[in-house]
């Protein structure tokens, strides 16, 4: 227990080292017509957060509950598991044609013994180098990657160690839709020296939106035994936010002798990426 905390102090030694960068985040909301495009995707951007950087600064929303810790840390193994199924096995899915670049491919099936859709987009990032700073990107909140769209903003809302968290993500699907949210549990694990994972998974998260709708997570079957509460803004408890809920969404990222494969999967009520 005090190595763990000697730890915490040490991230929060870190801050002070590379200060507070999240104004190189800002938002970026598209002054374009919206007659003309609905979607505006940008590429991320070269910079980023490591996974030391992001804990120290969100240290102060540790949970202390340590069972919830445990459970949460439960839910995301099964949800890990998921997602790596969803990604390495192509049975079943259809082919949607390209994405924003050329070498990003768009895949879906649907799962009738669940009853979900599964979104599926691959592309390739061609410099090997790039793999660690490419988990990095994805795994920081304050980055827009190639999957979002401009109208995507995501925050961390409860720390339970470096690698685990609950996160908050409000978006849009076009310029003038209507705002939307969702809470989920999201995780990154190194399987191997050349494959990571970051998994998301929404659970029974009580967050006081005024919707009667029960969700139930169809894919990660833990999670419905998962149960916290989260002090929510005052638009979400008021409903003018619309909820979505993450039965399973992620990437897997798997470097390759010149190039880096990443794939990203979701299966989100309330969101679709193409």
């Amino acid at each position: 227990m005090n190595k763990f905390y000697v730890q915490i102090a040490f991230f929060l030694l870190s801050i002070f080292v590379y200060g507070d960068n999240k104004t190189l985040a800002a938002d970026s909301d598209s002054d374009s017509d919206p007659d003309l495009i609905e979607v505006k995707r940008i590429p991320p951007p070269s910079y980023y957060h490591t996974s030391e950087q992001i804990f120290g600064t969100n240290v102060h929303l540790l949970c202390a509950d340590r069972e919830e810790t445990k459970n949460a840390d439960k839910v995301m193994e099964e949800a890990a598991a998921h997602l790596k199924h969803y990604a390495v096995n192509a049975d079943g899915y259809r082919t949607n044609g390209n994405g924003f670049e050329d070498n990003m491919l768009y895949f879906r099936k649907k799962c009738r013994r669940n009853n979900v859709t599964v979104d599926k987009i691959t592309y390739t990032v061609d410099d090997l180098d790039l793999y660690e700073s490419t988990i990095h990107q994805l795994w920081d909140p304050d980055i827009i990657n190639l999957i979002d769209n401009a109208y995507t903003k995501t925050k961390i809302v409860r720390v339970y160690s470096m690698n685990l968290v609950m996160i908050q993500q409000r978006y849009k699907t076009w310029k003038g839709g209507r705002d939307k949210y969702f809470y989920a549990l999201a995780t990154k694990i190194q399987l191997s020296k050349d494959t990571a994972i970051i998994a998301m998974s929404s659970a029974n998260i009580i967050d006081h939106h005024p919707s009667d709708k029960e969700y139930k997570n169809k894919i990660v079957k833990k999670a419905n035994l998962f149960t916290t509460e989260i002090d929510s803004e005052d638009d979400i408890r008021n409903g003018k936010l619309e909820k979505a809920y993450v039965h399973l969404a992620g990437y897997y990222i798997q470097k390759h002798n010149d190039h880096v494969d990443v794939t990203f999967i979701s299966s989100i009520d309330g969101r679709s990426f193409f």
